[in-house]
């Protein structure tokens, strides 16, 4: 097996991350899923409220 120094990989890391932003910047479906992705399961969630009167 082969071994890739750090350097390497760190670049190769860096390129897959900035080709992905990339994508995502200008795929609008793609940030729409992502967005409702993030509101639906985290901290950001759409709590519906329900009026008491």
């Amino acid at each position: 097996m082969n071994s890739q120094s750090l350097s390497a990989q760190l670049a190769r890391w860096l390129a897959v991350l900035i080709i992905t932003l990339i994508g995502v910047h200008h795929c609008a479906p793609l940030q729409r899923a992502l967005s409702d992705y993030a509101v639906d399961g985290g901290c950001h969630q759409r709590h519906h409220m329900e009026s008491t009167e």
